[in-house]
């Protein structure tokens, strides 16, 4: 699986622009401010649809433009797969394309161009935010498990309704719930336990790549917090749907709902210290590159696709050696696209990297 030539259009910076990837390794090299991290951005989008940055769409616009378009050709054992995503803020509606024919739904997108993203700026955002901690794991597991993004988008839509009745009553009426508890019971479990199927097999794997990135000998560990503890997953709907009946009438007076996997919490440690409480920053950011390298060897094991390999700017602060030692850590994954503002102190040409100069 990888990513062949793509054409951006009113996409950040790009008014409009041209590339080629080779398909395994590409440096995309420039000074600052030059598009570097826009770009991989974009390719981060033909996989789940939207920004991995957070961004909003009319965000995204280039400034002074009222729409962006990306349209890339993408290759799935060795056929050519066109992929076409645009965005008009005039109207605020996003549509995608695979193959020139339009997708019913954008959630549709997600699995059919695997990719997983690095980038230095989300280091402090997703390990000190739980809530962008709990997004690692809902997009990893999506990107391989079609049923778990349907049971996460069903979830948010029957939490908004309950949410919604409890703002609209003041006073506990516990049959208006029922239905909406037994739903996100039922949904909840069955996110929760592929969430935790995930960390069980990307545990052991990212403190291994822990171990060979850090400059510091700590052991990485992860945990995920939540009602359903490990050892009770057989119970898992039985224990939120006893939650959910017992915090009602805290719901009512609060307004929202107090249980279930939207509450729940995916924790870093190393040496058994909390990371987002403790670790340093070269340390949180040896963490999450880590955790991705995992990612894309859980993706390549459960597709049978190696994914896209998007590392941002992953060589800042590290001296040639190390920096020179992870080059050739991510050489061992798939395609690679990374960028870096160090070149030409960094041997890409001697390591098969193909150049794109911004």
């Amino acid at each position: 699986m990888h990513v062949t030539a793509m054409e951006l259009e009113n996409f950040r910076n790009f008014k409009q622009a041209k590339f080629c990837f080779d398909k395994h390794r590409t440096a995309v090299c420039g000074d600052n401010a030059r598009g570097k991290s826009n770009l991989l951005e974009s390719i981060y989008f033909l996989a789940i649809g939207k920004s991995g940055r957070g961004a909003r769409d009319r965000d995204i616009v280039r400034w002074g433009s009222d729409f962006f378009s990306i349209e890339a050709v993408t290759e799935r054992d060795s056929q050519p797969v066109p992929i076409r995503i645009a965005y008009d803020s005039r109207v605020g509606k996003k549509k995608a394309f695979l193959d020139a024919s339009p997708l019913p739904r954008l959630s549709d997108l997600v699995g059919r161009f695997n990719a997983v993203l690095f980038s230095p700026e989300d280091v402090d955002l997703v390990l000190r935010d739980p809530p962008q901690r709990r997004r690692l794991l809902d997009i990893l597991v999506s990107q391989c498990n079609a049923a778990y993004l349907s049971d996460l988008e069903q979830f948010r839509r029957a939490l908004s309704q309950r949410n919604r009745l409890l703002k609209e009553n003041s006073h506990l009426d516990p049959p208006k719930l029922m239905p909406w508890n037994a739903q996100l019971a039922e949904l909840g479990a069955r996110i929760v336990l592929a969430r935790l199927e995930a960390l069980d097999e990307i545990r052991p794997i990212a403190q291994d790549f822990y171990s060979r990135i850090s400059a510091t000998p700590e052991e990485l560990g992860s945990a995920y917090r939540s009602l359903v503890k490990e050892e009770e997953r057989a119970r898992a709907q039985e224990i939120l749907a006893d939650a959910l009946l017992d915090r009602q009438a805290e719901e009512f007076s609060l307004g929202y709902t107090l249980s279930g996997p939207h509450r729940d919490n995916l924790l870093f440690s190393l040496d058994g210290r909390s990371a987002h409480k403790f670790a340093s920053k070269g340390q949180l950011k040896s963490v999450l590159l880590a955790w991705k390298l995992s990612e894309a060897s859980f993706l390549e094991s459960r597709t049978g696709y190696a994914p896209v390999l998007l590392m941002d700017d992953i060589f800042s602060e590290l001296d040639g050696k190390r920096a020179d030692s992870l080059l050739d850590l991510v050489a061992s994954f798939g395609q690679v696209v990374l960028t870096s503002a160090r070149d030409p102190d960094l041997a890409f040409g001697e390591k098969g990297y193909e150049k794109i100069q911004l």
